[in-house]
């Protein structure tokens, strides 16, 4: 049997087409997979570093640039607005659309705001000399997220604005981690733009903690420990280490302490579950090195007062801004910031009934119902009402219908608490409402029956109220001085369906002392 011979290779006959093209397209295959791995390799091993994104422009409408350069100004204040996270992807919660945050700058701007810096809300606070434009801003950003940077930093370059982010110090990452927040290369890099100034916002206090019954902000609250409630040299001992902490970063990284703070959840120490808290949570602030503190988060139910030298140096309040505040919600919270001075005609201003109905004809206030109802004031920042006298005569008291005015009422200054003076067919009475609780009688007189109207004269000045009706001596009582200012509620207190007639209601100021 002949023995087989192979061909050499140079003698073999070429292989067919389609051989050789499968074998182009495996190695084609082969280069494309090996491409593909060197560049995530060289992704995934390049340090995190995004960049900033443009500013978007922003063009505000006639009507609402007319709107923003009529807001009313308050000279001698600083406005103060809160935000957290600008996302150039979306929206939600207290995170802003770059498109908005844009509108929201832009009408500032167009309202002729100019942001100020800390530094002047510490003189203006220590009543030392401090040069604040007519319009004052001061822009803060709470928390240190990395939209700080990427895209809130470049709309306020394009206005010219300056801001102070208010850092949770623990959740600043190293350069090139990735991150929800801010890492210390981009604090930095912030801080170098001369644009930003910064504070703490603590250093490991931002997350809800267990507290008896509940959960809630770990600063102002005696929390769970091994499931027993901490005392307050716990609690003190607790939050002196984290106020170290977060000043030993800012030592690190910007070469200083910072004087600002900003608190968790915008809680101060008076909403916590031990009234040690208020009067202690100050002091270790001022220890720790920090000249003032800031509330406010949320969009605020009421009015924010800007600030001003008289305002709480370790309660300063500020507007919260959200993802659903427009630019006209914005504008009207603005609006509200700034004090209505006393007004002479009382009956002039915008009153709105609750449980009644309320309507003004010609000087008289109207207020009619069948129970306990009210004239407010809609819109009205009475933070300045504090010494005034109130006159009015009043129309309709029968022995089933008394009439109510409430003085230094609080709800329009953010406070709860008022003083109510009840006139009735026989006598006068005056209680007090102290934030929730039951009121408090502070004194009554008889007044002797009459028909017709009603003389009522009321003066409050400091804690001294006097009160002055037809028919009765004169009725002194002092207040809390907690309910220190405050405007006006003319109300019906009936059993039947009845109508009273404040007539030509009228405030005047008094001088203090």
């Amino acid at each position: 049997m002949a023995e087989r011979v192979e061909p050499a290779p140079w003698d073999r006959p070429p292989p067919a087409r389609s051989t050789r093209l499968f074998r182009a397209f495996t190695g084609l295959v082969f280069l494309c997979a090996l491409g593909l791995a060197l560049t995530t390799w060289v992704t995934l091993s390049r340090p995190f570093d995004p960049g900033q994104k443009e500013a978007l422009a922003v063009r505000l409408d006639p009507g609402t640039a007319r709107t923003a350069a009529a807001l009313p100004r308050y000279p001698g204040s600083v406005l103060v607005l809160t935000y957290h996270g600008v996302s150039g992807t979306g929206h939600t919660g207290s995170t802003l659309s770059r498109e908005l945050f844009g509108e929201h700058m832009a009408a500032l701007a167009a309202a002729g705001y100019r942001t100020v810096r800390l530094r002047d809300v510490e003189d203006l606070l220590a009543r030392r000399p401090v040069d604040l434009p007519p319009r004052a801003l001061l822009i803060t950003f709470d928390d240190g997220r990395l939209t700080d940077w990427t895209t809130a930093d470049p709309v306020l370059k394009e206005h010219g604005f300056t801001a102070a982010g208010f850092l949770t110090t623990g959740k600043i990452v190293q350069p090139g981690t990735p991150s929800y927040y801010l890492s210390t290369r981009q604090v930095e890099d912030l801080a170098a733009t001369g644009r930003w100034e910064f504070g703490s916002h603590s250093d490991g206090l931002h997350d809800l903690a267990r507290i008896p019954g509940d959960v809630a902000a770990p600063m102002p609250n005696l929390i769970l420990v091994d499931g027993k409630r901490e005392t307050i040299g716990h609690w003190r001992a607790r939050v002196r280490r984290d106020l170290a902490r977060s000043q030993r970063f800012f030592r690190k990284t910007l070469g200083h302490r910072v004087t600002a703070f900003s608190y968790p959840f915008g809680r101060p120490g008076g909403s916590g579950n031990d009234p040690r808290i208020a009067a202690e949570l100050p002091a270790l602030l001022r220890h720790a090195g920090f000249a003032e503190a800031f509330v406010g988060e949320n969009v605020p139910t009421g009015h924010v007062d800007a600030l001003t030298a008289d305002s709480p140096r370790w309660a300063l309040g500020r507007i919260g801004v959200r993802a659903t505040t427009s630019v006209s919600d914005l504008l009207e919270m603005i609006r509200g910031a700034v004090p209505t001075p006393p007004p002479h005609d009382l009956w002039a201003l915008p009153w709105t009934g609750d449980l009644a109905t309320c309507r003004r004809h010609a000087s008289d206030l109207r207020v009619t119902s069948d129970v306990y109802g009210s004239c407010l004031l809609g819109g009205v920042n009475t933070s300045r009402w504090t010494d005034y006298r109130v006159t009015t005569s009043v129309f309709g008291i029968d022995p089933r219908t008394s009439a109510v005015i409430a003085v230094r009422d609080g709800a329009a200054v953010d406070r709860r608490g008022r003083v109510e003076v009840v006139v009735g067919t026989a006598s006068v009475l005056v209680r007090q409402r102290v934030d929730d609780r039951d009121p408090v009688v502070l004194g009554r007189r008889p007044i002797a029956s009459r028909a017709g109207a009603r003389d009522v004269r009321i003066e409050v000045r400091g804690t001294r109220l006097t009160v002055a009706v037809a028919g009765g001596a004169p009725l002194h009582a002092t207040i809390d001085p907690r309910l220190g200012k405050g405007g006006l509620k003319f109300e019906i207190a009936a059993r039947d369906q009845s109508t009273l007639i404040f007539h030509e209601p009228t405030l005047d100021p008094l001088r203090a002392g």
